[in-house]
């Protein structure tokens, strides 16, 4: 609820909007979807966080504008006084990783190659949007999404640095295991 009442103090915004809002501003580190925004903006403005009006159409049928009410912004800065609670990561291709002498050297490898080749296709469009935000300098909230987008751009190289050497050792490995080794388990005798 709280990221909808952040992004409708840049502008008033409709529900589909502020979608498009949430994919192309923060779609990199915080995910909204339209099953969620539309139930959360009624709840909003019953609560009167948010008030709505009818917007130009556009095409579509019964379009609200929303904007935050005075309501909204005590609730967001209220919010925002709060710690921010540790994320606990789930990255399936680290499970995999930690995992992977039980399966082939291809198909470890392939995991991190593709990794690292579509996060650099996002590091390049986190270039775009540095020019982006240059452009919309006259926001005063301009300085803090830079500093949102380089903490994705200095997470992303770090990634990529990761998946140079790891790439390297996974090739180091593979040379030394034949292609039809087993895994630990059936060394072991598991099953």
């Amino acid at each position: 609820m709280e990221v909808l009442l952040g992004l409708l103090t840049v502008e008033p915004m409709s529900g589909y909007d502020l979608g498009q809002a949430v994919r192309d501003s923060i779609g990199h580190f915080w995910n909204e979807s339209y099953g969620q925004i539309y139930p959360n903006l009624k709840r909003m403005a019953a609560s009167g966080l948010i008030a709505g009006k009818a917007g130009p159409q556009q095409g579509r049928h019964g379009r609200q504008v929303y904007s935050i009410t005075r309501k909204g912004r005590e609730r967001l800065a209220a919010w925002l006084a709060v710690e921010p609670q540790p994320e606990v990561s789930r990255n399936e291709l680290l499970l995999k990783l930690f995992f992977g002498v039980q399966a082939t050297p291809q198909v470890v490898t392939g995991f991190v190659e593709r990794m690292a080749e579509s996060e650099r296709r996002i590091l390049e469009r986190f270039g775009e949007l540095e020019t982006e935000i240059a452009r919309l300098a006259k926001y005063p909230d301009a300085p803090y999404w830079r500093m949102a987008l380089r903490f994705g751009q200095i997470e992303l190289e770090a990634h990529q640095r990761w998946a140079k050497e790891t790439l390297a050792e996974l090739r180091r490995l593979s040379k030394k295991r034949p292609p039809s080794a087993p895994g630990k388990a059936e060394q072991y005798g598991s099953k």
